[in-house]
């Protein structure tokens, strides 16, 4: 580990510090997201950077060992059509399949295991095989190959990479777990459509809201492990670097290089315990909505530096808001405030709540570029979200939008 300690410079994409900021970020960016291919995607785009990998990919397999998915990085759309179908597992691929442990080869066409390539495939030598899985259960395997400088894959590629695989296995046991979640959603409506009374719609309605919440709250528990053991891994790469008295560079260098990662590793948890947060606010169990969603706004203000303006209504009968609508107005107004960051390109935002005559009310409002809300959701995908939970628990979301003129959220629901 000895070149650890002169490759410092953050803006050499190669340097051992630029790595580990490639990394922790790839990592977070695969937190949260439900989109599974969207996820791969992202993990094996992650994994070329930070090992140096002309090619880079994932397999996905079922509890069989086949291969169900594969996303891939460096081959073109053409390059691919040439080559068919998906690989199958056998040679180098299956041995990875069914160890436990990553696989380095300095040239993988004179392994004995290997079974050649199809025609039309890139050649391929250098290669390095880490496997992903977490509590027993296998999901894939990253494989990675023709490191840049024509080279072989070292120990710091495979650490780099292995920690991106831990991020992996809980991304895809994440999206798991969501689809599972919104199946039973799902056989939860068709027994709602099938009932007649009133009192069972809402009885198996709000179960929706409580199943979704619970499964929010496992997986928030989760993050704080999974990426918690991942991070741990960095950890012990600088420990080793501290312990390194081989290095070419001073033992000034290597501290201040070892400083330098820490500040990665804290920012990285720092950001790991906000996406904890945002799946689910324990303040909002602890102290009530109103506190909630006055930190919600401080902390979007802070992070996206959008001025946003609340009031939010803190009489007395707040602290009657029944849980699912304290969930429901919760999770608009956070959803509302993601896509004001994300899509409005707005300057300013407000958020308004108060209540009164039995009823809640809560008015998102932004300055930005406005969208048709009759239009295809592309990248605004949770406002029908919003409206589903609005009405498990009777009440409406209202969306008032045009082209130029803003956004405004409008949901109000019953707390009598």
């Amino acid at each position: 580990m000895s070149t650890l300690v002169s490759h410092g410079d953050e803006h050499d994409p190669g340097s051992w510090r630029a790595r580990v900021r490639v990394l922790i970020d790839r990592a977070l960016d695969t937190v949260g997201e439900h989109d599974l291919d969207a996820v791969l995607q992202r993990i094996v785009v992650g994994a070329a950077e930070v090992s140096g990998a002309r090619y880079a990919a994932l397999g996905v397999y079922d509890r069989a060992g086949v291969i169900v998915s594969f996303v891939h990085h460096g081959i073109d759309a053409g390059t691919v059509a040439q080559i068919g179908e998906l690989p199958v597992g056998r040679g180098l691929l299956g041995r990875v399949i069914v160890a436990d442990a990553p696989l380095r080869l300095d040239d993988l066409t004179s392994d004995q295991r290997s079974c050649g390539f199809p025609p039309g495939h890139p050649e391929m030598r250098t290669f390095l095989g880490a496997p992903i899985g977490r509590g027993g259960r296998r999901y894939g395997n990253l494989y990675l190959t023709e490191k840049a400088g024509d080279v072989p894959f070292d120990a710091e590629d495979e650490g780099l990479v292995m920690v991106l695989a831990a991020f992996a296995a809980a991304a895809i046991e994440s999206v798991d777990l969501v689809e599972a979640e919104r199946a039973r959603a799902d056989e939860i409506v068709r027994r709602v459509e099938a009932e007649d009374t009133g009192r069972a719609r809402r009885e198996l309605l709000a179960a929706v809201i409580s199943a979704q919440e619970a499964e929010r709250a496992r997986v928030s528990r989760d993050l704080h492990d999974d990426i918690g053991q991942a991070l741990t891994s960095v950890l012990l790469g600088l420990r080793l670097i501290e312990d390194d008295g081989s290095g070419s560079g001073t033992a000034a260098d290597s501290r201040g290089h070892v400083e330098d990662l820490r500040e990665l590793v804290a920012d990285a948890l720092r950001r790991t315990r906000q996406l904890a947060f945002d799946l689910r606010p324990t303040v909002l169990d602890d102290v009530g909505l109103a506190p909630a969603l006055t930190r919600l706004v401080a902390d979007v203000s802070e992070r996206s530096g959008l001025i946003v303006d609340a009031v939010v209504d803190t009489r007395p009968d707040q602290a009657e808001v029944p849980a699912d609508v304290a969930t429901v107005v919760y999770r608009v107004v956070q959803e509302s405030l993601t896509n004001v960051v994300r899509h409005s390109h707005a300057h300013g935002a407000s958020v308004a709540v108060t209540s009164a005559a039995g009823h809640l009310r809560a008015v998102i409002e932004d300055d930005g570029v406005g969208f048709d809300p009759s239009a295809p959701a592309t990248g605004h995908l949770g406002l029908q979200g919003m409206r589903e939970r609005a009405e498990l628990i009777g009440g409406t979301v209202q969306i008032l939008s045009s082209a130029g003129a803003g956004t405004t959220i409008v949901l109000e629901v019953p707390v009598g």
